[in-house]
């Protein structure tokens, strides 16, 4: 019986598909993702995508972890009424995705940023690191600065 079993399970994976390998548009929709859960407000789906190791070096200047940016993502502490992306720089080596650029931000009055920067557009350049695993993009880490116009 356990010669069966083997063949069967052997069987099954001489049929299958390689895994995806890591490229440019996939990266870039990676990207593009961590930007629209941050505007949708997506908790849920930022702790399914980030990393566990996930780190920020934010704009307000402090460095935080997986656990306290999806809080805070829940509560709206991230919450922006405007929120642009421009990519100028995407590169992948090995399974390390990184895309970096400028961002247009006008955080809502109530969250972290809207607090510390009232009525101000924030211009910022920022840089997202990916991790490539089990055929997925993860969101590895990610710095953001604000910079004068």
């Amino acid at each position: 019986m356990r010669t069966g079993f083997a063949l069967v399970a052997l069987v099954g994976l001489v049929g299958a598909a390689p895994p995806p390998a890591p490229d440019e548009a996939s990266l870039r929709a990676a990207d593009a993702e961590q930007m629209r859960i941050i505007v949708d407000e997506d908790a849920k789906a930022q702790q399914e995508f980030m990393h566990p190791n996930y780190m920020l070096n934010g704009p307000a200047n402090a460095v935080k972890r997986k656990p306290e940016l999806v809080a805070m993502l829940a509560r709206g502490d991230i919450a922006s009424e405007k929120f642009e992306r421009k990519v100028e720089g995407v590169a992948i080596t090995g399974d390390v995705g990184i895309v970096m650029g400028s961002e247009v931000v006008t955080p809502s009055p109530t969250s972290n940023l809207g607090r510390l920067h009232p009525g101000e557009t924030l211009n910022r350049r920022y840089t997202n690191v990916f991790l490539w695993q089990e055929g997925k993009w993860r969101f590895l880490a990610r710095q953001a600065s604000i910079v004068k116009p």
